[in-house]
């Protein structure tokens, strides 16, 4: 295989016939040039990821051209490759979170320039403003197109500038992940110095929730399966860990650890199988943040559980723009950066979606597209 930089000298001479790469860096690509996606295609039990060559998408006039360098994996993509309905994925492209370079912008779009490096937002022009479930038919990688490629257009309300001392795979993890953890925290939450945060597990919201909160002077606790994710959990700044296997009524070790006192916030990654347990674990006036659903989302939320504690309980689903734009505010503040287990080459993304589907990793998996 020839070099990168004689193939696009192949390109440059000979023009957009034979163009199936594309120039790196600030230099917009030939038009007619073609970039490597991934699609889903069908397989023996479900669905599984393929790289295949495709031109370079037009941009509109109000969008932004971004040369991806690094896309995060969410359990969703996982979930994606499961042949659980009659929908037909063939042709779609997965991946939800990516990170890049614009390197080409519409006549009409203001704000976004040449050069600067973005992410993208999980929900497409949601700029500010309540949640609105007409959003869930735009989402990447799941009821959109996705954005593991090398090229993706976006619109320029969808582009999030990335904050100066993060790399772009730090910066791919935050759309789905951080932002959620973010708005389960503190964006949704008021949260106080001293505040008791329980957070379950340590995949990619849970350790962000786990920054966070230790960010905001919060005593965390985490729960896991594992002594030495607990370990790992402590080292970026939790006070407590449980192992739920060896203490499978873990609610009442969090209230023997807080005195009686019980959890400020609970972020519940868990879904079906936690909620009870979670609400158990709650202060008097605590707040209940579910964001996930890894058992199962048909779980019970105890009306009595609650009351008696005078408690809320909250949905978090990601967030908007300008939700994205505090949480950069406060991890630039605070200089967080995101936890990343292992970065893999493209083509090694059979090997990341494995070790994702293990669950044994703490933070983010992370796909590099240079």
């Amino acid at each position: 295989m020839k070099p990168f930089n004689v193939l696009l000298s192949m390109v440059l001479l000979a023009g957009p016939a034979a163009g199936f790469g594309a120039p790196p860096g600030n230099v917009s690509p030939l038009p007619g040039a073609a970039m490597r996606k991934v699609v889903l295609e069908k397989a023996a039990t479900g669905y599984r990821w393929k790289i295949v060559q495709a031109p370079i998408p037009v941009l509109g006039e109000s969008e932004v051209l971004v040369r991806v360098h690094a896309v995060s994996l969410n359990r969703g993509d996982l979930v994606r490759l499961e042949r659980d309905s009659d929908e037909d994925r063939t042709g779609k492209v997965p991946v939800t979170d990516a990170a890049g370079e614009v390197v080409a912008v519409g006549s009409r779009v203001k704000g976004v320039h040449k050069g600067e490096r973005v992410t993208n937002t999980y929900f497409k022009n949601w700029v500010d403003g309540p949640f609105s479930h007409e959003r869930l038919d735009h989402v990447p990688g799941w009821t959109a197109d996705g954005v593991l490629a090398d090229y993706i257009v976006l619109a320029s309300t969808d582009a999030i500038p990335i904050p100066d001392g993060l790399t772009y795979e730090e910066a791919s993890t935050l759309p789905t992940a951080g932002l959620t953890a973010w708005n389960a925290v503190a964006g949704r939450h008021e949260l106080h110095a001293g505040d008791v945060v329980l957070v379950q597990g340590t995949g990619g919201v849970s350790t962000f929730a786990l920054q966070f909160a230790v960010a905001a002077g919060a005593r965390v606790i985490v729960t896991s399966s594992s002594d030495d994710k607990l370990a790992r959990a402590r080292a970026l700044g939790a006070r407590d860990g449980i192992n739920y296997k060896a203490q499978p009524d873990w609610a009442k070790s969090v209230l023997q650890l807080t005195q009686g006192h019980g959890a400020d916030l609970v972020v519940d990654v868990g879904g079906k199988a936690t909620l009870a347990q979670s609400v158990d674990s709650l202060a008097d006036g605590g707040t209940l943040s579910v964001v996930g659903g890894l058992t199962g989302y048909d779980g019970d939320i105890s009306a009595w559980g609650l009351l008696k504690k005078a408690a809320t309980a909250q949905t978090i689903f990601v967030g908007s723009r300008a939700d994205y734009l505090r949480m950069l505010a406060f991890m630039t503040s605070h200089r967080l950066h995101p936890l990343i287990e292992r970065v893999f080459p493209l083509n090694d993304y059979e090997e990341a979606l494995k070790l994702m589907a293990t669950g044994q990793f703490t933070g983010k998996i992370v796909l590099d597209l240079n």
